[in-house]
Formats: C-alpha cells, structure tokens, sequence
C-alpha cells in the first residue's frame, strides 16, 4: 500500500542528492603537477669576460706642454691713487679719455689743506720779521762797535807816534790805558757777531719746514696722470671717499700689448724667460700666434721684488700681430717645457700607482703575465717617457 506523503517526501531528498552530485562535476579538480625527468633545468648564463685594452711600448717624441688661460693686457700701466685721504672734489677726465702725462685727473677737497699752508706761511713771515729785525739792529751795533774799534785804533796810533822811543811816564799810561780800550772794544764787536738769539733762526726753520709740508699736503690732494696713455679705468666721482694710496683707477698705453697669466708657484718653477709659446684666440679659431715668456715675477725670474704683480708676461714675436686684438681679450696659452727625441714612451693608461710605487703588467705571446716596476720621464698628455723598467716592443695591459 502507498502512502502519497512519504513518497513525495523521498522524491525530494533524491532530487536535492541528484543536484548535489552535479555540480561537483561541474566544478575544476585538484592541479597534478608532474615532473618530466627527461628534462634539464635551466643553467645561469656565464658572464662574458671583458677584454682589456693593450698598449706597446713604442719609441718616439714625448712634449711635456701647459695650457694655460691669459688675458690680453698693456705692457706699460700705471696705477691712479691719490697720496692722501679724503673726499673727492673734482674729477677731470672720463674713463677712456686719452691723457698726457701731468694732466690733471682729480682733485680732493683742498680747503683744509689751503688753510693750513696759509696758516704756515704766515708764521713764517712773522719769525722772518723778528729775525730781520734782530739782524738790522744787529747790523747797526755792529758798525757802532767797528767804528769804536778804529776810535781806539786812531788814538793808540797818535798816543805812540807822539811818545817816540822813550816815553814819560804820562805817555806810558796814556798807551797802555788806549791798549786795554782796543781790547774792549774788539771783544765787543766779537759778542756783537753772536748776539743774535739761535731761537729766532731755529723759528724761521722750523716755519719753513712746516710751509714746506703743507704744501706738500696740498699738493697731494691733486691726482694727475702718472704716464701717457688711455684712462682703461677710474672708479671715482665727486663726494667718493677714497684712503691713501687706495687705487682709483689705471692708465695704460694700449698701444703696446702683451698677455698676462696667472698661475701657480708649482707651474712657474717650471718655466724659463724665454720660453717660446703658441697662442690661440678664441675669436679667431684656427689661428695661432708665437711668442715668447718675457718676464716671470720674483723669485722665478727678473720680475721686481717690490712690484706686487705676480702674473706671467708673455710678448707677440710679431708685435704688430697686438695691433688687432683689445685689451682684455681672452686667450689660450701653450707652453712647451720640456721635450725628449727618440725616447720609450708609453700611453698614460696603461700605468698603475700604488703607494706612490709605479707599475705595468707585462703580457707576453703566450699570455703570461707579470708584473714590472718602471720609471718615467717627461709627462705628456697622451705620452708618458719611459726610462726604466720595459723595452720597445713590449706589450702592456691596462688597468
């Protein structure tokens, strides 16, 4: 017998199992991962090995050259300063003007030092009064005196032509009374010769000199120009406060220049005066001008101990090449030092250093290498002079 509910019921938990098992059919399985033991793995790749460059022994020329940097300067300049400190007052001239030397470029404020001068040379006229008076005064005394002298002189001469060989004994007086007078009279005169007081001549120095120094100080106060040539620069105007000696301002004969470069104590040991050199503008590329070191600055060469310029002058072979540059142009300046003919050399890079201690690898045919101390000479820029240590031919490798 049937029961419809029970039925039913077990139809539907069939289904629910039936849908169940469907879905797992549907869904993706657990990944099998198999290995092929026929495979290799993969190896890491070898680094390429980096061939190092080469470099023989060859013979040869070796230059040792500086280049160095200058500019184009006056061969004859001098230097604007006024002597004394102060305000400027006037100026004259405008940078480039053209002057002679002695005219008048600047001047300071001169009142003080006007003040001052006639302040001096009234003193001075006054002790030259005093002293002229004395010496006037003097004078007379003086005649006074030498006409007393020649008084007695007169009457000592009667009083003995008058007495004759033998006289009385009132004429015996009367000589000796006119001898002491003589006497008297003489010393006089001589006290008059150093009468005058030394206060009033040492005053009338004393002015003069100061006179002389004030005008001395005035004098300073006026700047004129020290050369002929051409006011390259002034850096003043009316009311600037300038010091002693402060530069102001160069004057310069454009007309003859040269070039000037500034450089080590280490570079300019190793030049000479004299030394020829090659020259190149860099507004007239492919163009090169020769010249030659003219002077080094103290202690390297002739230049002045007490000159404060310590540059480098180099002159043009051709002077008339100056002519058509400006000053302060910009030039490039090579200077041979040194230079060995039919000599080892070897390029720069291939040499080692280590604690001060220079060295190459040698490698042979077979490509054994070694190591080998060296000793070098001259350095160039892409040349090193070899003096010890390899031999033409060998074949060296690099760093």
């Amino acid at each position: 017998m049937c029961v419809p509910g029970i039925n039913r019921i077990f139809l539907l938990v069939i289904a629910f199992f039936m849908t169940i098992g469907g879905l797992n059919a549907c869904l993706p399985g657990p990944e099998v991962r198999r290995s092929n033991a026929g495979e290799e793995p993969t190896p890491i790749p070898t680094p390429v090995a980096v061939s190092k460059p080469t470099y023989a022994v060859s013979r040869g020329t070796v230059v040792y050259e500086q280049v160095l940097n200058g500019r184009v300067v006056p061969v004859v300049d001098a230097a604007l300063y006024f002597q004394t400190g102060g305000t400027v007052e006037e100026v004259f001239v405008e940078q480039n003007a053209t002057v002679r030397a002695g005219d008048l470029i600047a001047t300071l404020e001169r009142a003080p030092y006007e003040e001052a001068l006639l302040f001096a040379q009234s003193k001075l006229e006054i002790a030259e009064s005093h002293l002229a008076n004395m010496d006037s005064q003097l004078a007379i005394d003086r005649k006074r005196a030498e006409l007393q002298v020649a008084l007695v002189e007169l009457d000592l001469s009667f009083a003995r032509s008058r007495a004759g060989i033998t006289p009385t004994n009132e004429q015996a007086y009367e000589i000796s009374r006119l001898e002491i007078q003589l006497e008297l009279a003489r010393l006089e005169l001589d006290e008059i010769e150093t009468a005058i007081d030394p206060n009033l001549r040492t005053a009338v120095e004393m002015a003069k000199l100061n006179v002389t120094e004030a005008e001395i100080a005035l004098e300073k106060t006026i700047l004129v120009a020290p050369i002929d040539g051409k006011v390259i620069s002034l850096k003043i105007s009316p009311g600037f406060t300038v010091d002693t000696f402060e530069p102001i301002g160069t004057v310069a004969n454009v007309d003859d220049l040269e070039i000037s470069i500034l450089t080590s104590d280490s570079v300019m040991e190793e030049m000479e005066e004299g030394m020829r050199v090659s020259i190149r503008f860099a507004t007239r590329p492919g163009e090169v001008f020769i010249g030659q070191i003219r002077r080094l600055p103290f202690p390297y060469g002739t230049g002045d101990r007490a000159n404060e310029d310590s540059s480098v002058r180099i002159r043009f072979d051709d002077p008339s090449v100056a002519n058509v540059f400006d000053f302060g142009d910009r030039v490039s300046v090579q200077i041979l030092i040194s230079e060995r003919a039919n000599t080892l050399f070897l390029s720069p890079a291939a040499i080692r250093e280590f604690n001060g201690r220079l060295f190459v690898v040698v490698v042979d045919e077979s490509g054994n290498q070694r190591r080998v101390d060296i000793e070098t000479g001259i350095k160039g820029r892409d040349r090193v002079e070899i003096l010890n240590g390899l031999v033409e031919g060998e074949v060296v490798i690099g760093p």
